[in-house]
């Protein structure tokens, strides 16, 4: 069986449990897997109006920025009362995804009846609005914050099966996350292919037909980068910053500055600084 027929059976499985939709969506928010393939019977009446699927994506889209932001997952409420719980994937300390379970309801007191007040306008009487309502999922209320911590299992999962990188994940985009967020560290080609299980080829041939550059090229463009602005917007020694962006050898790292500037980091501190404050 492929890795997608496996996702499939692990999102089929959590259907049959709880009985919501849940998906799985890549770092673009674009959904790449689910069960059941269509929305719930509910979703499925009031999204022919043709607002409303705008508005429904719109929310979500709130929401998986939120979780992006803070790095944990979300339970919120949909446009038309609904719960939904969004939670991340992490691939080697960089988030790659997200899971999205939803289109349910709780059984406190008001939240089916909110559901009602809110998509009354979407159904032509009561009673096809009351048909609709009795099709939506119902947990129980105590039980809603345990269904993210299933999440994170079943994502800790994906990530040690490589499922993410078998449903299309880009490898090249996540090892240049990881490189932005690791810059600091020691990286070496080595280490990237044991972290992301790749092999040497794989590795360059995917960074360089995305990016336009080699992996060791991007890597030292990035920690000039953050080299330039440590240099301008702070008063650590041109020592410091060198090990604080990644390079081992300070002459090395006054090598290539001096490449991309023709100045040494001192030098290019001056000239900003002085540039900053209107002097020629």
């Amino acid at each position: 069986m492929d890795t997608h027929l496996q996702t499939l059976e692990i999102l089929k499985d959590f259907h049959k449990i709880t009985g919501a939709r849940i998906s799985l969506h890549d770092i673009e928010f674009n959904e790449i897997a689910c069960y059941p393939d269509k929305l719930s019977g509910f979703c499925g009446r009031v999204q022919k109006y043709g607002t409303v699927r705008s508005k429904c994506l719109a929310a979500d889209a709130v929401a998986f920025k939120k979780v992006c932001e803070t790095g944990l997952g979300i339970i919120y409420k949909c446009h038309c009362g609904l719960i939904e719980i969004v939670a991340p994937i992490y691939n080697f300390g960089v988030m790659t995804g997200f899971f999205m379970m939803g289109q349910i309801t709780d059984d406190s007191p008001d939240s089916l009846e909110s559901v009602k007040r809110l998509s009354a306008k979407y159904f032509s009487d009561e009673h096809e609005l009351n048909a609709a309502c009795e099709e939506i999922p119902l947990i129980k209320s105590e039980t809603v914050n345990s269904y993210i911590n299933i999440l994170k299992i079943i994502a800790e999962y994906m990530t040690q099966t490589n499922r993410m990188t078998g449903q299309g994940q880009d490898l090249a985009a996540s090892v240049k996350n990881y490189i932005n967020r690791f810059y600091s560290r020691e990286l070496t080609i080595n280490l990237l292919c044991e972290t992301f299980g790749c092999s040497r080829t794989t590795l360059i041939n995917s960074f360089k037909k995305k990016f336009g550059q080699t992996v060791g090229r991007y890597i030292t463009e990035y920690r000039i980068i953050q080299a330039e602005n440590m240099l301008i917007n702070s008063d650590i020694s041109v020592k410091a910053i060198s090990a604080d962006c990644g390079f081992s050898d300070q002459n090395y790292f006054a090598k290539v500055f001096r490449a991309k500037h023709s100045l040494t980091p001192s030098e290019y501190r001056k000239s900003a600084r002085k540039t900053e404050s209107g002097c020629e």
